[in-house]
């Protein structure tokens, strides 16, 4: 009896895990064949405010500025919103000397620590535009990257779009060979369901949305999480760009990339606790079946691999048990080893970054278990 019901319960457990991993991303693929819907795009210029939160971001924050002013966007029909969130560095004032030498270039502060979120809302209840922009501090945009995304606005089905996003290398990291595999995945993903429907995440490196489209989002949510499910409610779409290209570095070593998941993961629970409030499932089932295989399944993964692997113990000598543990315990490996080595061969930073992704989803369910709670979004470094 033990063992049919171990049987069971591996059985289950991995084919979840196997689908939201790679299960998913085929049937998107296989939709899409039949179910496209292409973007009406055509070149347009709304009024764009251009909006940047910014917590101590000396750092990145005045080449940031440079590379926004560098777009290839109307000068008169752009204006750059810096929300500084209370910084306490020299972030305010290399944005104010580069407002006066730019005027389309505002610094608006806020008076108390508040986060990413009310940063977000504040700038677009100030200053009104016909289009919101919204991007990260530490990214660096390609020349065409607006013009891209606003072009997706000429379909009047469409109420926000998101660019693709590409990580530098520096060889400082082991991961960078693991998160680039990862983000070309999502590229291949990105393109199968914003041609089918309505994306159920925006990637806060850079997207648009359209004024009438962009709510006041509660504190604790990011309008990463929140705008797709508001705009799918309002029957309109969040589409994928791949011609909008935004630059980043990754996290300076391992660990911090496993702080990134974990926090992810609460800021994630977050968002679920709002989607009774945002979305209506019964009249939106398809994006919320994407929804939850796409992003709320997959920040479970680790315990869905968990439960499997318990499971396996008791159905050693079966040959997929059996293969299940020897290729986690060679993943496992491989995860520990990235800790150790600053430039491993590309095979095994792709299966370390994984690891690394588990162990940070893990931490964060933990976390979250015992009481952590985000409530002012904090920069991963």
């Amino acid at each position: 009896m033990l063992t049919i019901i171990a049987r069971i319960v591996f059985w289950i457990c991995l084919g979840i895990f196997l689908y939201i991993l790679i299960g998913h991303g085929l049937l998107l693929v296989l939709l899409k064949a039949f179910f496209s819907r292409p973007v009406k795009r055509k070149p347009i210029t709304p009024d764009v405010c251009f909006i940047i939160p910014a917590y101590n971001e000396e750092k990145d924050i005045e080449g940031k500025l440079e590379n926004t002013l560098a777009l290839d966007y109307p000068k008169d029909k752009l204006k750059i919103v810096v929300v500084s969130d209370e910084s306490t560095d020299q972030t305010d004032e290399i944005v104010k000397q580069a407002s006066k030498k730019e005027g389309r270039i505002l610094l608006l502060r806020q008076r108390s620590r508040q986060g990413r979120t009310i940063a977000i809302n504040t700038a677009a209840e100030r200053y009104k535009a016909k289009v919101y922009a919204i991007s990260d501090s530490d990214v660096t945009l390609d020349s065409q990257a607006l013009r891209q995304l606003v072009a997706s606005f000429a379909d009047p089905e469409v109420g926000a779009a998101v660019s693709r996003f590409i990580k530098l290398k520096t060889n400082l990291n082991p991961t960078e060979g693991g998160l680039s595999s990862y983000w070309n995945y999502e590229h291949w993903i990105h393109l199968s369901e914003g041609d089918i429907g309505s994306l159920p995440f925006l990637a806060g490196s850079l997207s648009v949305v359209k004024a009438d489209s962009l709510p006041q989002v509660p504190a604790n949510v990011t309008h990463d999480h929140y705008l797709p499910a508001y705009i799918a409610q309002k029957g309109f779409r969040s589409v994928y760009e791949p011609r909008a290209v935004v630059y980043e570095y990754p996290a300076d070593t391992p660990l911090e990339e496993t702080k990134i998941r974990a926090r992810n993961f609460l800021m994630g629970m977050n968002f679920l606790r709002e989607l009774p409030r945002i979305l209506n499932i019964w009249r939106h089932p398809w994006f919320f079946l994407n929804l939850l295989f796409r992003k709320i399944l997959r920040w479970f993964c680790p315990l869905f691999l968990i439960i499997s692997l318990i499971a396996a113990v008791f159905l050693i000598p079966e040959p997929a048990p059996l293969t299940l543990l020897g290729l986690t315990g060679i993943g496992a490996t491989m995860t520990a080893l990235m800790l150790v080595f600053k430039s491993p061969p590309g095979w095994l930073s792709t299966a370390g970054f994984f690891g690394l992704a588990q162990i940070g989803l893990l931490w964060g369910i933990i976390q979250f278990i015992f009481g952590k709670r985000i409530v002012v979004w904090e920069p991963p470094r």
